[in-house]
């Protein structure tokens, strides 16, 4: 047996072998595609029976639904809403009949009381301790109204002198006006006439008689009464500051004449 013939021999027992291992793994590959079938098949069967089920139950309602077959539950609901009304009912006829005797009552009560209290205008109350207290009226009355004693003068008072410095170094100021007060002590009126006269030691005497203002009240100052007046100076001015300015106040009765006079003495500051 030449080599050839050997090597012939090997050739075909290596393709015999080939082929018997491709068969088999051929065979290996449809068993596995099988079972994936099977498998696909029986969850298909699955969802369809699992569909059909729904569609019977859906149909099974739906046909009770068409009939006219409710729920036996709407049978307890109808009992709770007929005794939930009886209770209500219930309820609203114990309130009214509660209101009635009992407010009722009060409301009467405290009318009758108000009735009573106005037409009694005088009643005994009793305090905490249970002592009785008499209600005692009070009657307002007018206020006494003293009247004051006369003193049967007239007096003038000269309340605030008004003065001011205008130039120092020319040693020059002004006295503006004169606050005053009258008290009339007589039992008659007084039309009063007041006159200011004003000057110091250095200036003329004609001064001493020249009334720089004078105040009248024609409506008149009653008995018993007084009365505050404002006379304005003319002219206001003054020189000599380091001196003392004199001023005099005069007061008439427009009938009478000279009442009394009033002097005071005053450093224009």
């Amino acid at each position: 047996m030449g080599d050839s013939d050997v090597d012939d021999i090997f050739d075909d027992f290596e393709s015999k072998v080939e082929g018997k291992e491709d068969t088999a793994g051929e065979k290996e590959i449809n068993e596995e595609e099988l079972l994936k079938r099977k498998y696909q098949e029986a969850e298909q069967d699955l969802k369809e029976e699992h569909k059909k089920e729904k569609e019977a139950l859906a149909e099974k309602r739906k046909k009770e639904m068409t009939h006219g077959e409710a729920p036996t539950k709407s049978f307890p609901n109808i009992e709770k809403i007929a005794y939930m009304t009886i209770i209500l009912v219930l309820a609203v006829y114990i309130v009214f009949d509660l209101s009635s005797n009992h407010w009722g009552k009060g409301i009467g009560i405290e009318t009758d009381q108000t009735i009573t209290a106005a037409a009694v205008q005088k009643e005994n109350k009793t305090d905490e301790i249970g002592e009785v207290v008499e209600e005692v009226e009070e009657v307002e009355e007018d206020p006494v109204v003293e009247e004051k004693e006369l003193s049967g003068v007239i007096t003038l008072n000269i309340d605030n002198i008004y003065t001011t410095i205008i130039d120092e170094d020319n040693d020059l100021g002004e006295i503006s006006k004169i606050v005053f007060t009258i008290d009339n002590g007589k039992d008659k009126v007084l039309t009063p006439l007041v006159r200011v006269y004003a000057y110091d030691s250095e200036m003329e005497e004609k001064w001493k008689t020249w009334s720089r203002g004078e105040y009248t009240y024609e409506a008149g100052i009653a008995s018993g009464k007084e009365h505050t007046g404002v006379i304005d100076l003319s002219p206001k001015k003054f020189i000599n500051l380091d001196l003392k300015k004199s001023i005099r106040l005069t007061l008439n009765d427009t009938e009478d004449g000279l009442i009394t006079d009033v002097n005071e003495k005053v450093l224009i500051e």
